[in-house]
């Protein structure tokens, strides 16, 4: 007779036990959800810096259009009298200027521009010819909280006289949204010495 043998089976030594892929699958939601966590939050940073960087941009090409203009005001190589501030209030500055050279307010070549505040819609508006036939509105840039013009004169003192007016202190104040929602500002202001003024 022959004696039967039993034999004893055995893990393979390359396998894995319940108690492993577990620990493992623990890990890896760890990791994957710490990843997704860091993901989420740069995300939302750069969203918040894209929104910021918007906000910035917005106010200084609205302050680079203003400063190109405003400091040609009472252009007047004839000295017809003609030209220089007729509107100059908080929120309102209207100027001509002689770009033509030829002594006479033109609806044409940039002679006359405004610029205003559109608090109801909250944007900045320029005007070329406003009163004329010619009159054409523009917004020059949108969601903007606040602009403030302030009339200095030669000393650097505000002023409400035409005749004192120097130069111009341009306030722009921008708003933007952040990814969470909420709302961020951006503020701008520039002193525009209009050289013209001094004639």
């Amino acid at each position: 007779m022959r004696k039967k043998t039993q034999h004893i089976s055995r893990a393979a030594p390359g396998g894995f036990t319940l108690i492993e892929i577990l620990v493992t699958l623990v890990i890896a939601m760890v990791v994957i959800t710490a990843i997704f966590s860091i993901f989420v939050s740069s995300n939302r940073s750069y969203r918040t810096q894209d929104s910021v960087a918007d906000a910035q941009q917005r106010v200084r090409i609205g302050i680079d259009f203003m400063v190109e203009d405003i400091r040609q005001a009472g252009l007047d190589p004839t000295g017809s009298g003609n030209f220089g501030l007729e509107i100059f209030t908080a929120t309102k500055l209207r100027f001509t200027a002689d770009m033509d050279l030829d002594g006479a307010v033109d609806n044409a070549n940039l002679e006359r521009i405004t610029y205003e505040f559109d608090a109801a819609n909250r944007r900045l508006r320029r005007c070329l010819y406003e009163g004329t036939g010619s009159e054409t509105w523009q917004t020059l840039i949108d969601n903007v909280s606040g602009v403030t013009f302030t009339y200095l004169n030669s000393a650097g003192t505000a002023t409400a006289t035409a005749d004192d007016i120097r130069s111009v202190l341009v306030t722009l104040t921008s708003e933007g949204t952040n990814a969470e929602g909420g709302t961020f500002t951006r503020r701008l202001a520039t002193r525009i010495i209009c050289r013209n003024l001094y004639l």
